[in-house]
């Protein structure tokens, strides 16, 4: 049997009948050991790795206590801003669970103990109630609950989600939530790492787990898993901080208690073999994608048509490339930007917008991040000579459809609920079993709920967290109409 990949969880039957299978081989991982010293570089060495390899020094004072106390310390520091995801495809029309004041772990858990249901992560990135998570752990969600260390359930709305890159923003109303802080330095091999989520759900009550790790390599790459999902798994955090299905969008914390990357992926364990779990790294790159996630931003990525690959030196040498590096086209789709721009198969890219491209990912990387329909200079090598090539980038097509502020959705009573488009909140559908399915119909508009305005949809579980269900009254508009309902 081969690896496989595991992310997210979804439990049903069919699941917790493998969770044995899941559960005894991560079993057989044996818990990361503690080294004898701590090393550090001198920062006066030379450039050699010879000079490098002289200035390293083992400190023997090494302090387990001391190290198992941080560990203590930096858990009960960031707990608190790690949360439990439950998600379904098929909303439900309870009521209570949708108000925070009428539900708890234990009533959500057997409201949805005979659904198929996705488990995972999120971590709080402001106080007013936004969180981060993978893509894939509420891409097919219809509605989405949240609970908090201190057992406190929300209902969730996506104010934004990137398929490409597997990240998401969610937002539940609660405004006493601390938020992580995200890393900005350099992520470096050997370091300590501490995974913190709801593996397989068992913190689905709010109790988060804990794993403990090292940074065991940076730059990772996971291109079989990218190429079937149309994901970008490049540049990724390896870490041997047990990380299972249910920890998907969870964070990964440097030894401060410092964000330095979004838990996404696990070769799960076979046999005798342990897990191996990977991480998003929280670069500049990953930080700006959630901050248009958060204003309900679209997105976009730069597509070209090419399939590279990084060229060994005698192809280096045999385009005219003084040096290894680049992206050689191996593929060029037909009536795309590549074959507009007359790209040839065996090229060498060198450089894209004046800037070098080191390899084959690079380029992949440097091209999504590329201005759509605007000129970029590449400079290609063909035939033992450089050529100027003029790019212009389409917008990347993508399989799935991200949540814009446009697309945002939450379901209520029966009724799917989105923005409206001059607007507040419209109808977007209505369920044949809604208890409003007679008095409400698809685009209508929400005037308010429980006699509050509603500007944005996020304002509906700002409503249902203050107000019981018997409170939640709804006042609609239809053309030339103004009618109040309540169930």
């Amino acid at each position: 049997m081969g690896h496989g990949y595991g992310r997210y969880l979804k439990l049903s039957l069919l699941s917790v009948a493998g969770l044995g299978f899941l559960a005894s081989c991560a079993g057989t991982a044996s818990p990361p050991a503690i080294t004898s010293g701590q090393v550090r570089a001198d920062k006066s060495a030379g450039d050699t790795g010879e000079a490098r390899l002289a200035a390293l020094h083992v400190d023997d004072s090494f302090d387990a206590p001391r190290l198992e106390k941080q560990f203590e310390v930096v858990a009960r520091k960031v707990i608190p801003s790690v949360v439990a995801i439950s998600a379904i495809e098929t909303p439900l029309a309870l009521d209570d669970i949708q108000h925070p004041g009428s539900t708890n772990p234990e009533k959500l858990n057997a409201a949805l103990e005979a659904l198929d249901r996705t488990v995972g992560t999120g971590f709080v990135i402001d106080s007013a109630g936004y969180i981060v998570t993978n893509e894939h752990v509420i891409g097919h969600a219809a509605q989405i609950w949240v609970t908090t260390d201190d057992q406190r359930v929300y209902p969730a709305v996506v104010v934004g989600s990137d398929p490409r890159s597997d990240l998401a923003v969610l937002k539940i109303a609660a405004t006493h939530l601390p938020p992580v802080t995200l890393a900005t330095g350099e992520t470096r091999r050997g370091q300590w790492t501490m995974a913190v989520g709801n593996p397989y759900g068992l913190a689905g009550d709010g109790e988060m787990s804990v794993s403990i790790g090292v940074v065991s390599a940076v730059g990772r790459s996971l291109p079989k898993l990218s190429g079937r999902e149309d994901r970008l798994y490049q540049d990724l955090i390896q870490t041997t901080a047990q990380i299972n299905p249910g920890n998907s969008g969870g964070p990964l914390f440097d030894l401060a208690g410092n964000v330095i990357g979004v838990n996404c992926a696990v070769i799960l364990p076979v046999k005798q073999v342990n897990g191996i779990g990977f991480a998003l790294p929280m670069g500049p790159r990953v930080r700006s994608i959630i901050d248009r996630l958060k204003s309900g931003q679209e997105v976009t990525y730069g597509y070209l048509g090419v399939r590279t690959s990084t060229p060994t030196d005698s192809e280096c040498r045999a385009a005219g490339l003084p040096g290894l590096c680049g992206a050689r086209v191996d593929f060029i789709e037909p009536n795309s930007p590549a074959a507009d721009a007359d790209l040839k198969a065996g090229d060498i890219i060198a450089s894209l917008g004046g800037s070098p491209v080191r390899d084959s990912e690079h380029f992949i990387r440097s091209v999504g991040d590329a201005a759509v329909g605007k000129d970029v200079s590449a400079k290609v090598y063909r035939g033992g000579k450089s050529v100027a090539v003029k790019l212009r980038p389409r917008q990347r097509e993508v399989a799935s459809a991200p949540v814009t502020i446009e697309r945002q959705r939450f379901f209520w009573r029966g009724l799917q609920l989105g923005p409206a488009a001059r607007g507040g909140v419209a109808v977007v559908s209505v369920d044949a079993q809604s208890p409003l399915a007679g008095q409400v119909k698809k685009g209508d508009v929400l005037e308010s709920l429980a006699g509050i305005a509603l500007r944005h949809l996020p304002d509906v579980l700002d409503v249902l967290s203050q107000h019981s269900a018997a409170e939640c009254g709804i006042k609609v508009s239809t053309p030339g109409t103004v009618v109040s309902a309540r169930e």
